[in-house]
């Protein structure tokens, strides 16, 4: 009879190492050490970095000639059609070859809601994509710099790009096959 007492103490303790809390980890999903680098948590006690200029992110948004696919969403907890396609970016990092895909999500929560709304929304799901803030509220100052085409306080938008191609995405993506299209565009 001790052995069940045994028992239930060894399937908890693994059960425990084999369901990760979410947001355990930015790394998910990461190609290369280069991204690797720029998705690493750079203030205690969170899980993503936090960038306030967009020279910081800029690097995220123009990788070349290492036929990687990059898919990078600008969203923001607050957002409801962001939060609605977050699923289809999550089914693409599962579906898509690890070396061919790299999805990143840029949060444009406030600044003072990054250690807090953001942290909660981000550690309360389930994601397994690389999660990064970005706290330049100033606009009209940075984002013609993602893309030309980019109305002011428009999101979601999402911009593909692979070595010399480009396609810019303004709108909510409403299913995985429309996702899986736009892909298609810049490969």
């Amino acid at each position: 009879m001790k052995i069940f007492p045994v028992l239930a103490l060894f399937l908890t303790l693994t059960s425990c190492a084999l369901f990760k809390p979410a947001g355990a980890s930015n790394a998910a999903g990461v190609v290369s050490p280069q991204m690797k680098a720029l998705l690493t948590a750079n203030d205690p006690g969170l899980k993503y970095p936090v960038y306030a200029s967009f020279s910081e992110i800029e690097p995220l948004l123009q990788r070349k000639d290492d036929n990687i696919t990059y898919v990078i969403n600008f969203w923001a907890t607050w957002c409801r059609p962001c939060i609605t396609e977050m699923a289809f970016f999550e089914q693409l990092t599962n579906e898509t070859s690890r070396n061919d895909v790299q999805v990143v999500m840029i949060s444009l929560d406030k600044p003072e809601d990054v250690r807090s709304k953001m942290k909660d929304f981000v550690e309360s799901r389930p994601l397994n994509l690389p999660v990064v803030a970005f706290t330049d509220n100033f606009y009209d100052g940075w984002i013609y710099k993602v893309d030309q085409q980019w109305q002011r306080s428009s999101i979601p938008v999402t911009l593909f790009y692979r070595n010399g191609q480009r396609y810019f995405n303004r709108g909510q993506i409403s299913s995985y096959r429309e996702l899986e299209g736009l892909v298609a565009r810049v490969q």
